[in-house]
């Protein structure tokens, strides 16, 4: 199996304990998967569904076989990975013939950067990995981004997304990287959704004060880079826009591509 170096941007964070990120190969895309299970929690459900998104722009470029492609979610709001692994085997175990190619795995948004959480996450990614591979599918990891205006947590998920997938020869897909991409170049696209925290005397919203749910732009950028590293094609120029208009769907489609062609090193 092919293996790639990862062109790898940034510093090291030593409290995880895999090899470096650069020190070590990184899986790059190689198949065309047509039967995906995405688990995860609101990260992956919000905007009607991540999976929906991305089955919506691979019949956009007219490669969705009915009867032979499915993409299914499965979430647990809140949820850390910890959380998905009693009754994972059972979940994720299909009739023959309609097994999983891929099965896409999400943290929480902060478990992989906390200090007193980041060790739970690495034993239930591991544990979920190695159940994933038990079925005969492969593991895709999901590198989820920063929350707004915080550009340092960005890149430690990326450092600990890597790392991990490195670990672990998993695939991982750089959703966060495309979303720091844009909030540096594109500051006028809006990723993110804030949460309501309550209503004050008057009935003004309050809303909670760190933002970091996605925007519909936020999960169609997302549904753009699984689409790419899917398979390995530019999403650019596809018809489906998410209900977005034209410019910012195709600002968004452009940085995906861009995104997965520095993170793999090369375009096919």
């Amino acid at each position: 199996m092919l293996i790639r170096r990862l062109i790898f941007i940034g510093f090291a964070f030593v409290t995880f304990h895999a090899a470096a990120a650069d020190d070590a190969a990184q899986q790059a895309p190689q198949t065309t998967p047509q039967r995906v299970l995405f688990v995860g929690n609101s990260f992956s459900y919000f905007n009607n569904g991540l999976h929906n998104h991305v089955s919506s722009l691979i019949k956009a470029a007219g490669k969705w076989q009915t009867g032979t492609n499915r993409y299914r979610l499965k979430t647990l709001s809140g949820g850390r990975l910890a959380e998905h692994v009693d009754g994972f085997s059972s979940l994720i175990k299909q009739p023959t013939g309609r097994e999983w190619d891929v099965v896409v795995i999400q943290g929480h948004s902060s478990e992989p950067v906390e200090p007193k959480r980041q060790a739970g996450f690495i034993r239930a990614a591991n544990e979920l990995i190695k159940q994933v591979r038990q079925h005969k599918a492969t593991p895709v990891l999901f590198m989820t981004w920063g929350y707004a205006g915080q550009p340092e947590m960005a890149q430690m998920l990326a450092d600990n997304y890597v790392q991990l997938g490195n670990a672990q020869s998993a695939l991982v897909v750089p959703v966060g990287l495309a979303f720091a991409q844009i909030a540096r170049q594109h500051p006028e696209i809006n990723l993110y959704s804030p949460d309501v925290s309550g209503f004050d005397e008057a009935g003004n919203t309050i809303y909670d004060a760190t933002i970091k749910h996605p925007s519909l732009a936020g999960t169609y950028l997302a549904a753009c880079m699984f689409y790419a590293t899917f398979y390995q094609q530019s999403p650019l120029g596809l018809a489906y826009t998410a209900g977005l208009d034209k410019s910012t769907a195709e600002t968004l489609q452009r940085q995906a591509w861009q995104t997965y062609t520095q993170f793999y090193g090369e375009a096919k």
